[in-house]
């Protein structure tokens, strides 16, 4: 009877251990603004080219910035939800920084699979890392130097 109480302690524990995993965080990492800017049909963008583009200033007011968000690839994404993970370097708590976004990804063009609006609005300024999810599916992440207004 003991030995079958200790299995159910320990695959209990077990299932605890498991289902308690922490929140997403970033730590100890290499963290330098890898979204240069690079223009396309479209126009002048930063991000990861062939990725992710962004129309927009990487400063931000108060009161947020409008972002344009374009995505590459070669799967079709269009008319699919998409979120954005933002972590400040040296933070483990990330932030939603989208205060306003078009719900679907709608394609552009030939090349560009989905895009669309948003405002954003950041904490404070530093270096974020900025982690898009497509469909509740992880697709890319861009490091940008927001300065916060």
């Amino acid at each position: 009877m003991r030995k079958k109480l200790l299995i159910v302690i320990l695959i209990s524990m077990f299932f605890i251990m498991v289902g308690c995993k922490p929140e997403e965080t970033v730590k100890e990492e290499k963290w330098e603004d890898n979204s240069p800017i690079f223009t396309n049909e479209i126009g002048d963008m930063f991000g990861k080219e062939g990725s992710i583009g962004i129309i927009g200033p990487k400063t931000v007011t108060e009161n947020g910035q409008k972002w344009m968000w374009h995505f590459w690839g070669t799967e079709d994404i269009s008319n699919k939800e998409w979120e954005v993970k933002a972590f400040k370097q040296g933070e483990e708590e990330g932030i939603n920084p989208i205060t306003f976004k078009d719900e679907h990804l709608i394609p552009r063009g030939e090349e560009i699979n989905g895009h669309a609006r948003s405002a954003v609005l950041f904490t404070s300024s530093g270096l974020w890392k900025l982690k898009v999810y497509i469909d509740d599916k992880f697709f890319d992440e861009i490091i940008v130097d927001i300065t916060q207004e």
